[in-house]
């Protein structure tokens, strides 16, 4: 009996450790190996923060007319459709510079642009692009197909450069922001990619412009320089508060 008592002595510390730690982790005070710490509720919203402003996909807008949240400043943009799938379309010829404005004007917030694209080449001829946050004279990116670089400006003033190989005919995705900081700050990002493949990690431009940003309308261009259509879809704009 005295050897019964020894031997429970001797688990019982043991035992209550056990208890013990099943309590802490019940409780949330201990994380099990091999699991993850749940994220907190901030970095849980923090992709969910962004506010949808404007969203248009064509699907339901009549093939051969001009979308009417759309304000055409020049070009003869009209939806088109192929495979199904309807598109914003500006035709090959006249070649010429061809821009629209759309979506409300957002101000005081930071601004993301999103949208897909589709350009041919013909010959030796190529297009170009471009996509601006806040108006006509804001910041603006064109991307250059013949010169195979991305050129990013404010106020028709380039404040950055950067190499890109775009591939003809294959649908592009864009994502472009302007997150306005301390003082006259404004962070400048954009990522273009293949659509059919994932979006990539880093991000093309990263750059930091000593400038404030006045928010705006978005705004599109197309210079169909190769004589073919340009195809824009899945416009997006998102807004952040500061």
């Amino acid at each position: 009996m005295n050897n019964i008592k020894k031997r429970l002595n001797k688990k019982l510390p043991c035992l209550g450790l056990v208890l013990y730690s099943l309590c802490l982790i019940n409780f949330g005070c201990v994380t099990p190996k091999g699991k993850t710490p749940k994220e907190s509720p901030e970095l849980e919203q923090k992709e969910d923060s962004w506010t949808v402003e404007f969203e248009e996909s064509f699907s339901s807008v009549e093939v051969g007319s001009e979308p009417e949240n759309l304000f055409i400043l020049d070009g003869a943009y009209a939806v088109s459709e192929e495979d199904d799938n309807r598109r914003l379309t500006l035709p090959g010829s006249p070649v010429g510079d061809f821009g629209l404005l759309f979506g409300p004007r957002v101000r005081e917030k930071s601004l993301e642009l999103s949208f897909s694209f589709l350009g041919m080449k013909k010959g030796r001829r190529l297009p170009a692009l471009a996509a601006g946050l806040g108006g006509v004279r804001s910041y603006r990116f064109r991307l250059n197909a013949a010169t195979k670089q991305i050129i990013l400006t404010r106020q028709d003033v380039e404040i950055g450069k950067v190499a890109y190989q775009w591939e003809s005919g294959a649908w592009c995705q864009v994502r472009f922001q302007a997150l306005p900081g301390d003082g006259e700050n404004t962070r400048i990002r954009l990522k273009l990619w293949k659509r059919a493949e994932e979006e990539p990690g880093e991000w093309l431009f990263d750059e930091i412009d000593r400038s404030a940003f006045a928010g705006g309308k978005c705004a599109l261009w197309g210079y169909p320089y190769a004589g073919t259509p340009i195809h824009f879809d899945d416009l997006k704009i998102e807004s952040k508060a500061l």
